[in-house]
């Protein structure tokens, strides 16, 4: 009886029926397609990257079925993740709520550390997935795409089991973060940066954001591990890729730089 009640709570950490649930992922589909929207207004500001301004006419994989089915199941996914954020802010003991409680570490450093830790636990995570042994049946599938530029879409056209890891290590980074003071402000605009993040990662323009001469969040880095996919594995920062030594720089010319995805994974 307690396993049913827990995973209950797994799927459904609000307990809403039937009609609720479908509103909460037909809200959430609504606020990415705004999300992806107001990137693609934000884009114009922001210069193509090299590889997007040659002549060479760059390879885009259509999406079919197959897709459909994955986005869908992940739609799910990203519902279920999106109610345990919202019942955290509002329920969990590890969270502050209170605006006058929050602080220089609670707040603004809680937001750095949840960049870091989230990447720190995801990194060798999406390494793995590129092991020759697991690569063909999990994670190929959002490789398909080399030179991503659909925001959103393309962000979350993934296999379900590799949406389900990066939810969970994003939970852990969460809990760790907690330790040392989490304020919800901090939460709320870590699951903000992730989801803008995500799109941006996959539209093809250029953005770098440091911080003290650490890159936090560079999208040139991404493309190159869409086009090197034995590389730059962090979301957003590359601090633990120089660690493990996957990084590799932005290089605007293929052939040496450029692998073919179906037959390298890692």
């Amino acid at each position: 009886m307690e396993s049913l009640q827990s995973l209950t709570f797994i799927i459904n950490p609000w307990s809403l029926n039937l009609p609720a649930y479908v509103a909460v992922i037909i809200v959430k589909e609504m606020a990415l397609q705004i999300t992806d929207f107001c990137v693609t207004c934000a884009c114009r500001f922001l210069k193509p990257l090299p590889s997007r301004t040659g002549t060479k006419v760059l390879y885009k994989n259509q999406l079919g079925g197959k897709d459909a089915a994955v986005l869908t199941i992940n739609s799910v996914i990203e519902s279920i993740f999106t109610c345990h954020i919202l019942y955290m802010l509002w329920n969990s003991p590890l969270i502050v709520r209170s605006w006058t409680s929050i602080g220089f570490l609670n707040g603004p450093v809680a937001l750095l550390l949840l960049i870091l830790y989230n990447d720190m636990l995801y990194a060798p995570a999406h390494r793995l997935l590129h092991h020759p042994a697991l690569y063909a049946y999990i994670h190929k599938h959002h490789h398909r795409s080399v030179y991503p530029t659909r925001g959103n879409i393309d962000a979350r056209n993934e296999h379900p089991l590799e949406q389900l890891m990066a939810m969970s290590l994003w939970m852990i980074a969460i809990h760790l973060v907690s330790l040392t003071g989490l304020h919800a402000v901090a939460l709320g605009g870590h699951l903000s940066l992730m989801t803008v993040g995500a799109s941006l990662n996959h539209t093809g323009f250029d953005l770098q954001v440091s911080l003290l001469g650490v890159d936090l969040y560079s999208t040139a880095a991404h493309e190159m591990h869409h086009r090197r996919p034995d590389k730059n594995f962090a979301q957003f920062t590359m601090v633990w890729d120089k660690l493990m030594g996957t990084y590799i720089p932005y290089a605007k010319e293929e052939g040496a730089e450029d692998v073919d995805v179906s037959k390298k994974a890692m």
